[in-house]
Parts: structure tokens; sequence; C-alpha cells
């Protein structure tokens, strides 16, 4: 990975990253930053590419917005730009070192992959842990992460970014924050990151031997008997305290496959997929009724109920037409809803 800044300044990136910052900030004020980089792109490029290939591009302060439900921290045009490129290529060049079995890197298959292994793995097995990390980006440490890295970037330049994008300041409201822990929400940089960090009980768990996958920061084992899901339960605790993270109590669970459980938005038992999970079906009432009560009419939020029913199916082949019922129950004691049928 010696011309790793090569690669990253290359036109085609360098326009891959332009075209996707110009369709995800489409909707920005008309004085956001991003309209100065679509106006002056080509006078841009040339000097962000010597900038960069030098070593000397320096992240501006992210800027905090606060909205009803969260705070975001947003990167300037160009920095959310560069981090682009940098993630398209490292993606490119890491994604194969990862664990197959964190299915949300690039090439792994997705959500639904892991669905799918969960199922095929389902009738070999008895018992299940399941679980993810509290506070997952935010707790995510500096020093362990740039260590981790430093095994696979020489390139001291991306180093210099790297190390920015993480140490990175936020200004807020007329005061500046350093950040010393946790990596950048919306970030396109930040999944592979995150694969990145938790790489280690990853392999750790595929030397169990066990059935494992992850998706993010939440993965499952599942285990053909109770003493064998305990040596994964305590691999797992002593890797997140190795990283310095902790389960979430909340979303952990450790049982008989039989009780059921949850993953990636699917309720499972010992027959398999059983139906939609109800912190899922919870977040789709909670987004038909905001949609409502924006003022959508009836069209745009029949397109959402379609699009959510055809997520739910889709990749999936093991599910049946309850499911489909279900969201037709749902959404039929929904007054808002009465009238849509999905298709």
């Amino acid at each position: 990975m010696c011309d790793i800044l090569e690669e990253i300044t290359a036109d085609a990136v360098l326009n891959e990253a332009y075209q996707w910052l110009c369709h995800r900030r489409k909707a920005y004020s008309h004085n956001d930053d991003v309209w100065e980089v679509r106006q002056r792109w080509e006078e841009i490029k040339p000097k962000l590419r010597r900038e960069l290939l030098a070593g000397g591009y320096r992240f501006s302060p992210q800027r905090r917005i606060h909205c009803a439900n969260e705070d975001l921290d947003i990167w300037s045009a160009l920095d959310s730009l560069v981090l682009k490129a940098v993630a398209i290529v490292l993606t490119r060049n890491l994604a194969g070192k990862l664990s197959p079995q964190c299915s949300h890197v690039i090439g792994n298959g997705g959500a639904k992959a892991a669905v799918r292994y969960v199922l095929d793995t389902l009738p070999e097995n008895k018992f299940v842990f399941r679980t993810d990390v509290k506070s997952y980006y935010a707790s995510i440490s500096h020093a362990i992460l740039l260590s981790q890295l430093d095994r696979y970037i020489l390139d001291r330049r991306l180093r210099d970014l790297l190390k920015q994008y993480l140490q990175r300041t936020v200004y807020d409201d007329g005061r500046y924050e350093d950040i010393r822990q946790g990596i950048s929400l919306g970030c396109p940089l930040s999944p592979l990151m995150g694969a990145l960090f938790l790489d280690l009980v990853d392999r750790r768990m595929e030397a169990t031997g066990l059935a494992y996958v992850r998706f993010m920061d939440d993965w499952i084992v599942l285990a053909p008997t109770r003493w064998k899901l305990r040596k994964a339960i305590r691999i797992v605790n002593e890797t997140l305290a190795e990283l310095q993270v902790e389960q979430h109590p909340d979303k952990t669970f450790i049982g008989r496959i039989e009780r059921g459980f949850s993953f990636l938005g699917y309720d499972y038992n010992q027959d398999g997929l059983i139906g939609v999970a109800e912190p899922t079906r919870h977040r789709f009432v909670e987004r038909v009724h905001q949609l409502y009560e924006q003022g959508a009419d009836q069209v745009r939020i029949g397109m959402y109920v379609r699009r959510w029913l055809a997520w739910v199916k889709s990749g999936v082949r093991e599910l049946t037409g309850s499911l489909a019922v279900d969201v037709l129950r749902i959404t039929n004691h929904m007054p808002v809803c009465r009238t849509i049928v999905p298709s």
C-alpha cells in the first residue's frame, strides 16, 4: 500500500467521491459550502490533489447541528469528499484482509447475508449468545484503533489524515471541543473503521469453530452445548475488555434457541425465522406517524410502507406470506394507513 495516496488522489476516485457528495448534499441549504465545491470543482481538484500528496491537507472543525432528537456533527463539504475518497480506497485495500464473518464490509453480503447464515446454522445448535457494544462509535479508543491501523498503513501522510479524522475538533455555537474518543457518526469512513476495530473479536470467535456472524457492532454466536457457549462468552468478554468497550446490557441475550431471540430486525426460534422483531415494528409505526404529521399524502406513505415490506422480504427466501399479513395487521390498526395495501 505504498502508493495509497496516489490511489486516493486518482481522477476516478476523486470524481467518484465528488459525485457522492453532490448526491448526499443535493438538498442542503443554498448557503452551504457544498455549492462552492460544486461551482469550482475543476479548480479545486488539482489543488486538493497537491495538498493530499504533499501531506499538507488539514480537516476543518466539524459543525454541531442541534436537531429535535439528536445532535449531528457535520464535516465540511471538502473534508467529507476527502473522507469518502479515503474510504473508497481503504475499503478496496482492506476489505479482503478483514474477517468474512463481518457481514457489513463490502463483499461480505450485508445484513441479509448474516440473517441467512443464522438460518442455515440454527438446526445444528441449541444455544445462542447475541449482543452488541454499548455506545459503540462513541466508545472506540483512538489509541487502540490507530495501533490497529499501523499494521496495514505505512504511508505517514495517510496515517496523519486518519489521526485527524479521529482526533477531530467540533465547533458548537462559539465553543470548540476536542474529541479524544470515538469515531464520527455519518462519516463514509466510519463503517470500515468500526469493522477493523472489532476484527479481533471476529478472529477469536472464528478460532472457536462455532457459528458466528457480525453486522457492525451487533453479533451472534450459536453453540451446540452450554459449555461451548460459556467458553465463547468468556472469550468475548476478555476481548472487549482488551478493546476497552462494554456489552450493551439491554441488548444481550443468552439462552436456548427454542426460547426465541432477535437479530438484525427479525425474530427466530428453533424452527427458523418467525417474524419481524418488535423494535423494528415500532420504528416502522413511528416513521409512518411522523410522515403523516409532516403532511405526507397517502401516495408517499404508501411508497414507504411498500419499500419497508420489500426490505422485510428481500434476500431471505425462508420468509412466508405471514409477514405480509403481519404488516397489514400493523397498518390496518393505524388510521392513517387503513387505505394503504402494500403490494
